[in-house]
């Protein structure tokens, strides 16, 4: 009797520790199909039928829906320049230039991946059609609680949370090359204690 209990504890183990393990390898999936651009991470084709076995694994772990080769891509944020988690109680700044797309959307999302409400309700969420530019065409964004004038993307609450940049119609995936586009830069600005 002690033999099957050993046994079992073992598989209880095992189980407990593969289960993790592979967790842990698909949320933190850097390696396996994935294109890093500063604070941004994408998995190009993660929509197409020659996305590896990890990629289709984070894909349905997230319960996503990923956008196709030729649809667009989507970038995700999870920490600023400074590789510090992104915080909704904190204020940042995108600065720079977005890679060519007929449109982008901008949006916050909590980390287990369900879209973020600002302090009334609505989205927490750009797009590019509404944008505001500098002169030399670059952009900045203000993402955080407090109000500012030009872009802001208003978040309300705390904890960490994720910003999601998905591309459409654009030239960075094709099915012959990768392209390595400039990336906004995402600075944390200050941050309530």
């Amino acid at each position: 009797m002690r033999a099957f209990f050993e046994a079992l504890y073992v598989i209880v183990i095992g189980l407990g520790l593969g289960g993790s393990l592979s967790m842990i390898s698909i949320q933190d999936n850097h390696g396996f199909g994935a294109l890093s651009l500063g604070s941004w991470t994408a998995w190009p084709l993660a929509g197409s039928a020659n996305a590896d076995p990890y990629t289709r694994a984070k894909v349905a772990a997230n319960a996503e829906v990923p956008l196709g080769a030729a649809e667009g891509i989507a970038f995700h944020a999870r920490s600023d320049s400074e590789k510090q988690p992104l915080r909704r109680e904190c204020m940042y700044r995108l600065s720079g230039t977005t890679p060519p797309g007929r449109v982008w959307t901008l949006a916050a999302h909590a980390v287990s991946g369900e879209g973020l409400t600002n302090a009334i309700a609505q989205p927490a969420s750009l797009v590019s059609r509404s944008l505001l530019r500098r002169v030399d065409g670059k952009m900045d964004i203000v993402v955080g609680p407090q109000s500012v004038s030009g872009n802001w993307l208003p978040l309300s609450g705390t904890g960490p949370f994720v910003l999601i940049l998905r591309l459409y119609d654009t030239q960075i995936t094709t099915s012959s090359s990768l392209l390595q586009p400039d990336m906004p830069v995402v600075q944390r600005v200050s941050c309530a204690s």
